[in-house]
């Protein structure tokens, strides 16, 4: 019996350890996973919208064979445009510091005309003038710092200052009608104007993988000449083309 009465306690006691010592495995299963750290690094991809603000101007830089009081010396050729678009580029984060590049483009229909008549006796000019802009882009670098957000939507937030290259689809136009015969110098031409461009922005992220961006740019492209001739009559204006850019858009990072 007391055999017995031994065997029963040492079989319970190994039980109790045995069950002691599978505590601890369980309660780490339990433990939930620890959400991975959230980093600007990456390539990302995304859309924007835009609006647009172009001060341009049209400037008198030569003149043969027109009276100069017939055709005006400066147009002013300000306008302003909706237009979208989209962006890549790729982030490096190192502690809170945030640099990389990016190049975007945006598509828009910005456009004005301005016309002058002025009478000499029985001869009348008129003077059009005008410049388009069709797209805009840039290739820049950013560089900011990373900030826990203050909004309980978004989960991180990146203030960033950012500067470089400019470049625009322009097209630029002038003819000088004389009434009554209607014939006068003229000219028309398109093509991609370089030039740079600065700003600031912020992104706030979503999720890990979708950020909102608000950026505000200013540009300034080269000058351009535009020569308006016929039959020995010329006039030469030099186009300028400088403004604002804003924009809002979605970033998706892989």
């Amino acid at each position: 019996m007391k055999i017995l009465l031994l065997s029963a306690s040492a079989l319970v006691a190994l039980t109790s350890l045995a069950s002691a010592a599978d505590l601890p495995s369980r309660a780490a299963i339990a433990v939930p996973a620890t959400a991975p750290a959230f980093s600007w690094s990456g390539f990302y991809a995304g859309v924007h919208g835009a609006w647009v603000r172009d001060d341009s101007e049209a400037e008198r830089a030569g003149l043969s064979g027109v009276a100069s009081a017939l055709i005006p010396i400066r147009a002013g050729l300000s306008d302003s445009s909706l237009g979208g678009g989209a962006q890549i580029g790729y982030l490096w984060q190192t502690g809170s510091l945030v640099v990389g590049v990016e190049a975007d483009l945006t598509a828009m229909n910005l456009a004005r005309t301005r016309t002058f008549e002025t009478t000499n006796g029985a001869i009348t000019l008129r003077t059009d003038l005008g410049s388009q802009m069709n797209l805009f882009g840039t290739v820049k670098g950013r560089a900011g710092v990373a900030l826990p957000s203050l909004l309980p939507v978004f989960q991180q937030s990146l203030v960033y200052v950012t500067g470089g290259l400019a470049y625009a689809q322009i097209e630029r136009q002038g003819r000088i009608t004389v009434a009554p015969t209607g014939l006068g110098p003229e000219a028309r031409q398109e093509d991609w104007t370089l030039g740079f461009v600065i700003g600031a922005g912020t992104e706030h992220t979503l999720t890990q993988n979708v950020s909102l961006k608000t950026e505000a740019l200013y540009y300034s492209m080269a000058d351009e000449s535009l020569t308006l001739a016929r039959e020995g009559d010329e006039a030469v204006y030099r186009f300028k083309n400088n403004g604002w850019i804003s924009r809002i858009g979605l970033n998706i990072r892989f």
